[in-house]
């Protein structure tokens, strides 16, 4: 086995790809392919799985045979791999003649770096055979939670990747999947038949999507209302429904939205044409089913709308990952009703297999108590894929920003604990709403439950009304379902405090009128051009030139440059090669190929705004570059420039108004990113030296101070917040010793 220098790897890195440093875990992925070894990793949309097999391909003596399960995809994925300087080609049935014999004959010279394909070639007839007769350096499994039948996007044609590793025992397997629960990654394992292989989960935390949910009230009025604060922003909006999606899409096109439907009901050439405008930003908005998703790769998707409740958290959690593939602001937005619920379960029902449709209840009560609940969507999120996020303020769904209006209600709560108490804790939400609101129905006459005192005390509000205040006491654990099978509602401790008088319930405000935000931390968007400010004007013009360019090549504007990058370049004005050669994504293959375009815009730019430059570099928010495998959110940012105008902690939480352990997590992850922090500004010599000598006479290791052992040993001089923020300056001074 060759072995590969770090010199090799992190060139490769930076001349091929325009990367100055590794995403996390890219690094440990990319040495384990090299060194041989089987690989199974599952990391979020946007954490640069393609790179992990990229840069060994590039740099390993074969061939990389990568399965993707979608033609429609493998373009976009090989125009990407040759831009960037690497040797890439698939054999699908969409090729041409020539381009097949093309391929096939930089195979047999081993001049192929990738070969894409799909499962269904792998398993035709003789492939398997005529990969044998060439160099395969190692293959990768893309999208390979389709090969479980526990995932959520099983496809049977997958299962015959298990024949790889006994047909091909000393070539290594890379399998990378963006969702599995533990039993999917498991199953995935079990079903590739890995070898000992190196493991990665990596967090599924996308910190740059910002999730809410927003009830149902016009939903086209809210659409409208929503796409008005996205204008020119490339989104997706999901339907359950072909219907809906015509409907949307029709509705949409009128106002004289830049839309277009996608569902399996139309043509192959329709949803090819419907998928290349999006691709191409040749249409803003794609209004699909879920049989949209997996064949984009489009990497500047700034919003994904649920306009239906989804089956389950994973095709969620899935489907919103297509968002802010390129580590920028996007929004994930699902506009819930009641009504939803009862299509679901209506599709559910129509599962024939017994054991499916379980699971298929069950996956979508976990969806329905995400889109109720009111504390934090992103604990939840994570909670599903068994990951903790114990940061107490994400920042980053609607619940923690607190976009949302609430009310007493107090006595609704106990109007409901009440009809749960007198019908003995022994029938559900449906009887027990009909039991407040008076109804005469033969279950309610059987048990005489039209005698109890709190039979008709709620007839002045609707049912609907009656099962949010039920929602809400769930969510909120004052009530459970002892039995997902019976839904029957019990009563917690807490509910006895609510029901005597003795502590107050509030739940959510249900008149929402619109989709509009009401706070400006949710368009993440222009939260972003607000924070790390650059120049829209050039930003533009650089957009226009990178569609030119795609255009005479033929491959989306993404594959050219994300916006990440025009984004950089519209913000440090770059002069000169050696300038353009430092933004994020500009590799030496792409400057060879557009670097002089981009800089003559920029210089043309500049000659006719002089000032403009001044103007952004003179901001008083922070210009930081912040490394690759770190992703600093608008809030983060907005927290530095407070730090950089002298702001004590204090004064940070009530300007900001978040929790004092937020604005220290905030400190932490910008310690991280290696942005100055005066630790004079926080701390006399004195108090940190004492920190200090508690930190290490409590048995702490130097590189790893832990809080707790320090804080009691202070005896109630030092709290957690203040430890954690002593923690971050004696790690750096310790580190640069």
């Amino acid at each position: 086995m060759q072995h590969y220098h770090s010199e090799q790897i992190d060139s490769i890195l930076s001349s091929v790809f325009g990367f100055r440093s590794f995403r996390p875990h890219q690094e440990e992925i990319v040495r384990a392919i090299l060194e041989g070894r089987d690989v199974f990793a599952v990391m979020p949309t946007g954490g640069g799985k393609s790179l992990c097999y990229q840069l060994p391909a590039r740099l390993m003596d074969g061939v990389c045979v990568v399965v993707s399960p979608l033609i429609s995809l493998m373009k976009d994925q090989v125009d990407a791999a040759r831009i960037n300087g690497l040797n890439a080609g698939t054999l699908n049935s969409t090729i041409s003649a020539t381009e097949k014999n093309e391929i096939g004959a930089a195979l047999r010279q081993n001049m192929l770096d990738l070969l894409y394909i799909s499962p269904e070639r792998f398993n035709s007839e003789h492939f398997i055979e005529r990969l044998k007769t060439l160099k395969v350096a190692f293959f990768a499994v893309d999208e390979a939670h389709c090969i479980s039948e526990w995932g959520h996007d099983f496809r049977p044609d997958y299962l015959a990747l298990s024949k790889i590793v006994h047909e091909f025992p000393s070539v290594p397997v890379a399998a990378f999947t963006a969702t599995a629960t533990p039993q999917v990654a498991n199953d995935i394992v079990t079903r590739l038949g890995l070898r000992n292989p190196h493991l990665t989960r990596a967090s599924f935390n996308r910190p740059n999507l910002f999730y809410r949910v927003i009830m149902k009230q016009n939903l086209d009025e809210q659409l409208r209302d929503f796409l008005a604060d996205h204008a020119g922003e490339s989104g997706i909006i999901y339907r359950s429904s072909r219907k809906k999606v015509d409907a949307t899409a029709e509705m949409l096109q009128s106002n004289g939205i830049s839309a277009r439907p996608y569902h399996a009901g139309m043509s192959d050439v329709y949803r090819h044409a419907a998928q290349e405008a999006f691709s191409r930003d040749e249409c803003q908005i794609i209004v699909a089913t879920i049989a949209f998703g997996m064949g984009i790769d489009k990497s500047n998707v700034r919003f994904v709308v649920h306009a239906d409740l989804p089956k389950n958290i994973e095709g969620y959690y899935q489907e919103t990952g297509r968002a802010g593939r390129d580590g920028e602001p996007a929004d994930c937005t699902l506009f819930f009703g009641r009504q939803d619920i009862v299509q679901q379960l209506h599709f559910v029902d129509e599962i024939e297999d017994g054991h499916a449709r379980d699971i298929a209840k069950e996956q979508l009560r976990q969806m329905i108590r995400l889109a109720e609940h009111n504390s934090c969507r992103r604990v939840m999120l994570l909670k599903y894929f068994g990951e903790d996020f114990s940061t107490s303020n994400c920042n980053g769904c609607d619940i923690c920003v607190d976009d949302h209006e609430w009310e007493d209600a107090t006595i609704p709560a106990q109007k409901v604990l009440s009809a749960i108490h007198r019908t003995k804790e022994s029938f559900g939400a449906v009887h027990l709403t009909e039991v407040l609101v008076g109804a005469n129905t033969e279950k309610i006459r059987q048990f005489k439950h039209n005698l109890l005192p709190t039979y008709g005390v709620g007839k002045d509000k609707s049912k609907n009304y009656w099962r949010t205040v039920i929602d809400a006491l769930i969510s909120q654990k004052i009530i459970f379902v002892e039995n997902p099978t019976l839904p029957i509602l019990k009563l917690t401790e807490e509910a006895w405090f609510i029901l005597r008088g003795q502590k107050k319930f509030q739940m959510m405000k249900q008149e929402i009128h619109s989709g509009k935000t009401k706070t400006s931390s949710l368009s993440a968007t222009n939260q972003l051009s607000d924070l790390m400010p650059f120049s829209k004007p050039l930003f533009e013009r650089l957009r226009e030139i990178r569609t030119e360019l795609a255009k005479a090549e033929n491959v989306p504007p993404y594959v050219v440059f994300s916006d990440r990058t025009l984004h950089e370049i519209a913000r440090d004005f770059p002069r000169n090669p050696e300038e353009l050669l430092q933004i994020h994504g500009v590799g030496q293959h792409k400057f060879e190929a557009y670097g002089s375009r981009f800089l003559a815009v920029v210089k043309e730019f500049c000659e006719q705004y002089p000032d403009e430059a001044a103007n952004i570099k003179s901001s008083s928010l922070p210009l930081v570059s912040v490394p690759a495998n770190l992703t600093l959110t608008p809030t983060y940012l907005e927290t530095y420039s407070l730090i950089r105008q002298g702001r004590t902690i204090d004064e940070m939480v009530k300007e900001r108004n978040l929790a004092r352990s937020t604005i220290v997590g905030h400190l932490e992850k910008l310690g991280e990113a290696g942005l100055e922090i005066s630790v004079d500004q926080f701390f006399v010599p004195e108090r940190l030296a004492q920190i200090e000598k508690w930190f290490r006479e409590s048995g702490g290791e130097t590189e790893n101070f832990l809080l707790k052992p320090a804080v009691e040993l202070s005896a109630g001089q030092l709290d957690y917040e203040e430890a954690r923020l002593a923690r971050i300056f004696l790690r750096k001074r310790i580190s640069k010793k």
